[in-house]
């Protein structure tokens, strides 16, 4: 998600995370769009946004993945071995930071 300050109903800033004083945007906004297109350091900026977009487009993915999975409309080892294997790492990765903290909620783990 992104998160834009206003100021003279401008955004003036723009974040990844909730942030006092920030609130979500929209990714087709067209005050967004102005305010990467002005800025300048549009190249950085434009570039952050993508590198957010994929982070969670590989999270829908995996989700995708999993559903396929328990629907039983794919096999886990259908997959080839190196994505099985990072599907694992990660699931492995997110399975021992739940059990050490309780930031990760349930939906961030993936179930084959």
């Amino acid at each position: 998600m992104i998160y834009v300050k206003y100021e003279n109903e401008r955004i003036s800033d723009i974040r990844f995370e909730p942030t006092e004083g920030y609130i979500e945007t929209q990714l087709f906004d067209p005050k967004l769009k102005a305010y990467l297109e002005n800025n300048p350091e549009s190249d950085t900026l434009i570039k952050e946004v993508l590198q957010e977009l994929d982070q969670s487009l590989v999270r829908s993915i995996e989700d995708l993945v999993d559903v396929l999975i328990q629907k039983e409309l794919i096999l886990f080892t259908d997959l080839p071995e190196p994505v099985q294997n990072k599907l694992l790492f990660k699931k492995s990765m997110r399975h021992a930071l739940h059990s050490q903290s309780s930031i990760l909620h349930e939906e961030e783990e993936l179930t084959f």
